[in-house]
């Protein structure tokens, strides 16, 4: 199944992404890069040195749980399977972050009626 890559783009460079016909190239070298170290990579273009940010990439076959804020992406958890568009998917992911933090997760508990 190949390889996914989250990219975060900062709206603010836009004007610039659209014209810069190198963007692609700029693109999938940061994404090679970022692949080969494991860490974020900016994206330039135009005068912007950070157009974009490559936050990571994985294999197809697991879910990655990524958080978006302040112009910064970060990946905090990457787990086998990929049914994270599933109940018992987001409750695995949601589990196994919560443990990561030293968190157990327990269901609320069903008021009677």
């Amino acid at each position: 199944m190949g390889y996914n890559t989250t990219v975060v783009v900062y709206n603010d460079a836009l004007h610039a992404i659209e014209k810069d016909p190198a963007f692609g190239k700029n693109l999938a070298q940061a994404i090679g890069e970022a692949f080969s170290r494991n860490g974020r990579v900016d994206v330039p273009s135009g005068c912007h040195a950070n157009a974009a940010m490559v936050v990571e990439t994985h294999h197809a076959d697991s879910t990655s749980l990524i958080t978006v804020a302040g112009n910064l992406g970060i990946k905090h958890l990457e787990i086998g399977g990929w049914n994270h568009h599933e109940t018992a998917g987001q409750e695995r992911v949601l589990r196994e972050w919560a443990a990561q933090l030293g968190f157990d997760l327990v269901p609320k508990a069903k008021k009677d009626r």
